[in-house]
């Protein structure tokens, strides 16, 4: 009797897909395996980062840029969904680089894997305290940020790409470490 494909809900994983991603070299992939490929979807992420969170700096940007309402309504738009469908696909291939290993439980790891892991999260975690509290710093001395404003900078935004990094920080960090993975 075969065994099913185990999902695992808390890890947001499957046992096939991480099997898959970490026993078979697909080759329409293998260009995201090279560190400096790696590194450069790092930077393009971070990147990606910080232009979400400036969408809660929308109506400031507008004036500063003297665009007109319905110009800007129409730029704001396309460039958030941009960006955040550019988030997403970036998040994606950051997966497939490190081949899902930030994501996967330990039964479905080998010791090695389970330290690089373990050593991702916890770098990973202290620079998300670091960036955290630099974020709260600047919200508290910089422009007033208030959430879900139907007028003026509206902190979602920030918010969601303080949850994009949250999730996508433990592969970033160890896509910019590992030689070969």
């Amino acid at each position: 009797m075969s065994k099913k494909n185990k999902i695992y809900w808390l890890e947001g994983v499957t046992e096939k897909g991480v099997k898959d991603l970490l026993n078979n070299e697909n080759s329409k992939y293998r260009w995201l395996r090279p560190q400096r490929n790696r590194r450069i979807l790092v930077i393009l992420m971070a990147l990606g980062l910080v232009l979400t969170s400036m969408g809660s700096y929308g109506p400031t940007l507008k004036t500063n840029l003297n665009l007109s309402t319905d110009v800007s309504l129409i730029v704001f738009t396309v460039t958030a969904i941009f960006v955040i469908f550019a988030m997403v696909l970036g998040y994606s291939f950051l997966r497939i680089a490190v081949r899902s290993i930030a994501d996967a439980p330990d039964e479905l790891l080998d010791e090695r894997q389970i330290a690089v892991r373990n050593t991702s999260f916890r770098y990973a975690y202290r620079g998300f305290e670091t960036i955290a509290l630099v974020v709260i710093l600047l919200m508290i001395i910089g422009r007033e940020v208030k959430m879900f404003q139907p007028e003026g900078n509206d902190g979602s935004y920030l918010m969601i790409s303080m949850l994009f990094l949250g999730s996508s920080l433990p592969s970033m960090v160890m896509a910019w470490r590992e030689r070969d993975i």
